[in-house]
This record gives C-alpha cells, sequence and structure tokens, in this order.
C-alpha cells in the first residue's frame, strides 16, 4: 500500500509546518530540507503527499474571528468552580460564571465577551495560546442564564456515586474525570515538582487498566472475541461521556484502530495518522501539553519497547518537556516514577472499585494517606539540579543526541561517544543558565506596581526591587517566581522594599514563604556594595505622606548610575536637589508610575538621564503615567520604557560596552 510504513514521514512534514507558522519560522527551512531528503530518499509522489497535509494545515488554520453573538445556547462541556466550557455552534467558549452548572447541561444564556490575555512577561503563561491548545476560541462572562435543562449521564451517575470524604472525592475526580480541584492542590504541587503529575493524568496507562478489567469480567460470560468488541464499546462510551482528555482519545483510537487494521499498518502508522488529523482540526494543539506529552511519549514507547531500560529511554525523551514546565530536574524522579506507576495503577482500580462497592472507599482513603506520606518524605530526601526554562538550540541539540543514542542501542554500534555529548550539554545547559557574563536590570510587568530585578553577572547577586501586588491573584507565586526560575536564579540574595504601599511590597510575604531569599531590606542604609555594583541610598526627610517615605537609591553598575525613586513627590525631588550637586544619572526609575506629582523639569534637569522606566498597569484607574509627565521625558529626548506598552523590559550592561535594551 503506498501510504504503509509511511505516514511517519508525512507526520513529520506536518509537525514541522506547524511548528514552523505557530512557533518559530527557523523551522520552516527543516521543512524546506525535509522535503528535498524526501524526494530523494522516497520519491515524487511522497513529496506531493507532504505538500498535500502541509496545504490542508495552512488551508484549515484556526479562525479566531466569529461573529459574537451576546445570547447563545450550548452544551456545558467542562465544569469548574468559576468557570465552565460551553460549546456552541461548533466552538468552545470559557464562561466565567457563579452559577451551579453540570457537565452536559443544555443552557441558553447571555454573555459578555471577554479579551484573551498575552503575556507580557518572558516565559509567562499566555491564556491565549494556552485556550486555543484547548481549542477554545473565546472568552465570556455570564450575564443571564435563560434556561437550564439538565440531561442524565454516565457522568453524573459516577459523580453521584463519588466519596463524601473531600481527599477521596479529589482524587477519584481527578484519575476518573481528569479534573483537580483545591482539595488536593498542595499534593498536585508536588506531583508536579516531582515531574509525576503525568502519571495521575488520564492516559494510555488508565485505558489499559480499564481494558484489563472490563475485558476480564466480561469474557467470563461471552467469547473473547464479543468481550472485545463490547470493551471497546464500553470504553468509548465512558471516555466520550467525561470531559475531553486528549490523552484518552490517543491511547483509545491507537488501540481501536490498531487492532482493526493491524494487517495493514503498524502503531507508528497509526499515531502519525492521528497526529496529522489532529493538526489538521487544530493546529494550536502543539500548545497542549497534554497532547504534546501523550503524542510524544507513546511514539518512544513504540521506540524503546525492544530496548533494555525502556524506561529510562523514556524518561530521558522528557527531559526537555520538563524543564519548558519546572526548570530543574528531580534527581530521583526516574525512580521514584518507577516505584510509584503500579501504586498509582492500584490508587485507579481503587477508584473504580469504590463506585460501587463501599468497601473500596476504605481502601481508597488507606491508599490515598500512604501516598501523601509518601510525597512528604520525598520532600525530605530529593533535591534538584538547576537549570532554565530550554532554549530552541538546546532542544534540537538535545533531541539529536538522544536519536542518536537510540539508533547506537538498536543496531548495537558504541554509544559512549553520545552519550559524553548528552553529559557535557546538560552540565554546560546548567553552567549558562545561572553565569550570565552580563549584568542586567529587569522591570517586570506586575500590573499597577514595582517590580525590578537587578541580575549581577557571574552569579554575584540576584537582587530585587520591590516585588508588586495585586489582591486577584498571587503575583509571587503566579508571576515573580515562575519567572526567576525561567531565566536560572532560585534564590534571591536581596529584597529591598521601597515603601509599604501594597503596590509595592504586597507579594513580598508570599515571596519568601515560596522563595529563598537571604536578606530583605526596608529601612535607610547609607551605603552597600554587592558583587560589582555599589547601592547608595539618598538621604532625604522621610515626610508623613507614605509615598514619600520611599527609599530612593542610587545603583552603578559597569560605570553607569540607576536610580530608583520609589513614588516620591517634587518636594523630596527638590530636597535631594538641595542635597545632592553632583549627580549623574544614566537610567530613571520613574516615581510613582509617572504620576503628575513627581518626575519635575527641575529633576529631569539635575540628573540628565538617558532612559526612564516606568511600571504601570495598562488602562489603569489612575490614568497613569500622566501626559505631563511624557511630555516632559519626550521633550528632554529620553528614551521611554513602560510595561503598559512594552511589557516586560531589559537594559543588559556588557563589559565595556554601552547597555543595550531589550523589550
Amino acid at each position: 500500500m503506498f501510504i504503509r510504513y509511511h505516514c511517519f514521514y508525512y507526520a513529520i512534514a506536518c509537525l514541522l509546518g506547524v511548528l514552523g507558522k505557530y512557533f518559530h519560522y527557523l523551522f520552516y527551512i527543516s521543512l524546506f530540507f525535509y522535503l528535498i531528503w524526501i524526494y530523494y530518499r522516497l520519491s515524487i509522489y511522497h513529496l506531493l503527499l507532504c505538500l498535500m497535509i502541509c496545504c490542508c494545515i495552512f488551508s484549515f488554520s484556526y479562525k479566531k474571528n466569529y461573529q459574537l453573538n451576546e445570547n447563545i445556547e450550548g452544551i456545558v462541556e467542562k465544569v469548574n468552580e468559576k468557570y465552565c466550557y460551553v460549546k456552541t455552534d461548533g466552538i468552545l467558549i470559557k464562561l466565567y460564571h457563579h452559577h451551579k452548572f453540570h457537565f452536559k447541561d443544555r443552557v441558553s444564556i447571555k454573555v459578555k465577551y471577554l479579551p484573551m490575555n498575552k503575556a507580557t512577561n518572558d516565559n509567562a503563561f499566555d491564556e491565549e495560546l494556552y485556550l486555543l491548545g484547548q481549542n477554545i476560541t473565546l472568552k465570556a462572562q455570564l450575564i443571564e442564564v435563560k434556561q437550564v435543562h439538565h440531561s442524565l449521564s454516565l457522568y453524573s451517575y459516577i459523580e453521584d456515586h463519588l466519596s463524601l470524604k473531600e481527599d477521596v472525592n479529589s482524587y477519584q475526580r481527578l484519575l476518573l474525570f481528569g479534573e483537580k480541584d483545591d482539595n488536593i492542590e498542595n499534593d498536585y504541587y508536588q506531583l508536579t515538582q516531582y515531574s509525576l503529575v503525568h502519571l495521575f493524568a488520564l492516559s494510555g496507562m488508565h485505558i489499559h487498566i480499564l481494558y484489563i478489567l472490563l475485558f476480564s469480567v466480561i469474557s467470563l460470560f461471552i467469547s473473547k472475541n464479543y468481550a472485545q468488541f463490547i470493551t471497546y464499546g464500553l470504553i468509548g462510551y465512558y471516555i466520550f461521556s467525561i470531559p475531553i482528555q486528549i490523552s484518552l482519545y490517543r491511547a483509545f483510537f491507537v488501540m481501536v484502530l490498531y487492532d482493526l487494521f493491524k494487517n495493514y499498518f503498524n502503531q507508528l502508522d497509526i499515531l502519525s495518522f492521528l497526529m496529522i488529523i489532529s493538526f489538521i482540526y487544530n493546529p494550536y494543539f502543539i500548545y497542549n501539553i497534554s497532547f504534546v506529552f501523550s503524542y510524544f511519549i507513546y511514539f518512544i514507547v513504540i521506540l524503546t519497547k525492544k530496548l533494555k531500560y525502556s524506561f529510562l529511554w523514556i524518561y530521558l525523551s522528557t527531559i526537555p518537556l520538563i524543564l519548558n514546565m519546572n526548570y530543574q530536574i528531580p534527581i530521583f524522579s526516574i525512580f521514584i516514577g518507577v516505584f510509584l506507576t503500579p501504586f498509582i495503577e492500584v490508587i485507579y482500580l481503587g477508584s473504580w472499585l469504590s463506585i460501587f462497592f463501599s468497601f473500596g472507599d476504605i481502601f481508597l482513603q488507606l491508599m490515598i494517606v500512604s501516598l501523601q506520606k509518601i510525597l512528604n518524605f520525598l520532600e525530605y530526601i530529593n533535591f534538584y539540579m538547576q537549570f532554565s526554562k530550554p532554549t530552541l538550540l538546546f532542544v534540537v541539540l538535545y533531541y539529536y543526541i538522544y536519536f542518536s543514542i537510540l539508533y547506537c542501542l538498536s543496531f548495537h554500534k558504541k554509544r559512549s561517544f553520545y552519550i559524553s555529548m548528552m553529559i557535557g550539554l546538560m552540565l554546560s545547559f546548567s553552567i549558562y543558565s545561572q553565569y550570565k557574563i552580563y549584568g542586567e536590570i529587569t522591570m517586570i510587568d506586575v500590573g499597577q506596581g514595582d517590580c525590578t530585578l537587578i541580575r549581577l553577572p557571574f552569579q554575584q547577586g540576584n537582587i530585587l526591587i520591590d516585588t508588586g501586588g495585586n489582591k486577584d491573584y498571587d503575583l509571587a507565586t503566579q508571576t515573580i517566581i515562575p519567572y526567576l526560575k525561567s531565566i536560572g536564579i532560585h534564590y534571591l540574595d536581596y529584597v529591598y522594599i521601597s515603601h509599604d504601599d501594597f503596590d509595592h511590597c504586597g507579594a513580598l510575604e508570599s515571596l519568601i514563604h515560596h522563595f529563598p531569599v537571604k536578606h530583605v531590606i526596608q529601612e535607610y542604609e547609607e551605603y552597600r556594595q554587592i558583587g560589582n555594583i555599589e547601592i547608595e541610598m539618598l538621604k532625604h526627610s522621610y515626610s508623613s505622606d507614605n509615598n514619600d517615605q520611599s527609599l530612593v537609591m542610587n545603583v552603578q553598575m559597569n560605570n553607569y548610575h540607576i536610580l530608583l525613586t520609589g513614588d516620591i513627590s517634587q518636594n523630596v525631588e527638590k530636597e535631594l536637589i538641595d542635597i545632592y550637586t553632583n549627580i549623574s544619572v544614566d537610567i530613571l526609575k520613574v516615581s510613582h508610575h509617572g504620576s503628575s506629582t513627581a518626575t519635575s523639569s527641575d529633576l529631569l534637569d539635575w540628573i540628565h538621564p538617558q532612559v526612564a522606566m516606568i511600571g504601570v498597569k495598562k488602562n489603569n484607574l489612575y490614568h497613569h503615567p500622566s501626559e505631563k509627565v511624557i511630555t516632559r521625558l519626550k521633550r528632554k529626548k529620553i528614551n521611554i520604557l513602560r510595561t503598559d506598552q512594552d511589557g516586560m523590559f531589559h537594559i543588559r550592561f556588557y563589559p565595556y560596552q554601552k547597555y543595550v535594551i531589550y523589550r
């Protein structure tokens, strides 16, 4: 058959096309050379088929423009305490609400559409790409519920028979529905840190267990052939009766299609075919971590199933994926995973038994308590290799070396050279992640607030000036700490707090609790040297006004001076001008988010800055920054950097060179 044993080649062309269009244009270059290779290695017919598949992807590209209708009717496809997914006219909408909806409810509602948020900080969570990766095209707020029709389903039956014990109920929901709630948030966080959360994500492992359970029971009463088809039917009914789980769909269709067509196609053909169909349906699946893990790991399972220690090679294949999420590798996670896998399988089996038998509830409670004790124990013995977010170059080199090792193992060739390269790559990337040759000032976008990171070269010190603060969510755990880890910073030497306004120090308590901080400075000190920088605090009268109590810091780095002014007013500026006569500043952190009460013309004439940094929220209630201040800065021909327009920005200081600005 023409496509038999060749689907994998078409899938690679499909993947490179998707990555080129939706991730990085360099993959177009790879696609070009790959198509040339297809032409010479296979034939013109295979090349044409690859081109046709790529054209299908580009032709059926994900459409984000829809006719918005405030009044919609649809079916609830997923339920959460704060939001749900509603399917209407073939599209999914993420709907925020305070109403009690149930899975598979038919609803008639009025909504207000909301914009999808894009990431404004480097390496940060991008809501738009995440939602598109979930096949969600719109986001809305519920305004009015017109009509709701509840419907009976397998989901509702299972939900009615879940345990009344909170922990047991939460694990049942996680393992049977793929739903995570706040009751097991700490357990889930620990599993994520140990890179073990995939054991709880509904996948082929769980489908295999369910298949064995059902088939063993049904085959007691009827022939095995009929039992197999009935088992497939029951599993299919189950996975289509719960919220969408991509990994379950993959596992189910691979199992069924391979059984039906194993005389014509191998497992790799089936997997490749499913991937092509998925990308034609929604190319943004490349941003769905469940999709990536499910398809990629199963591909590695196929490649390594005949090798010794296949579990080791499967784990090593996930290293770049783990680094992309956690920026660190738990040293013992591979052995912990091997140990916990049968344990999790028993918990999954117990989750099903507890639905039908009361004794299963007690058994499941015992297993969950044991798991929690194991996780707490691991917290004491586990340690991590620290990295940063992997670069594209690192990922390419890593997988080139990894697949070279697999090739050598499969054909019994020497692999010591590639193993040495792998070790060298990991060590060099760890050093690269933590030791930079440049110093850097970064203004982190924390909304309406200030948060400035000073990173010294060669790990001489990491200093945070203010933390920002947001009453709606935890800035420390959701913004600051993930960014620090993503660039290879795993502790802070100093945290300076300019003054005690919430938008400058609100995230401090959480930051200290969740991240190593050696020193916190909140009071005036005349001078401190940290590594190759000098920090001098400019003394003023510190009036009763909270903003005017701000610490004013003059930081010298690589012969450049940075003035950080907190929220001081023009009154303090005048006082400083009278006290300090010989101040020259290259970079000014504009006071009070650009308020008209500060950054006077006299101040600008006094310090002559070249760059002005403004931390401010887009469309904020205070209308910061003031047009008067912006006009003053422009009149002085000062380069303006502001987080509401530029997002996060960086100013890097290289030895013997002028600083470089990165937006």
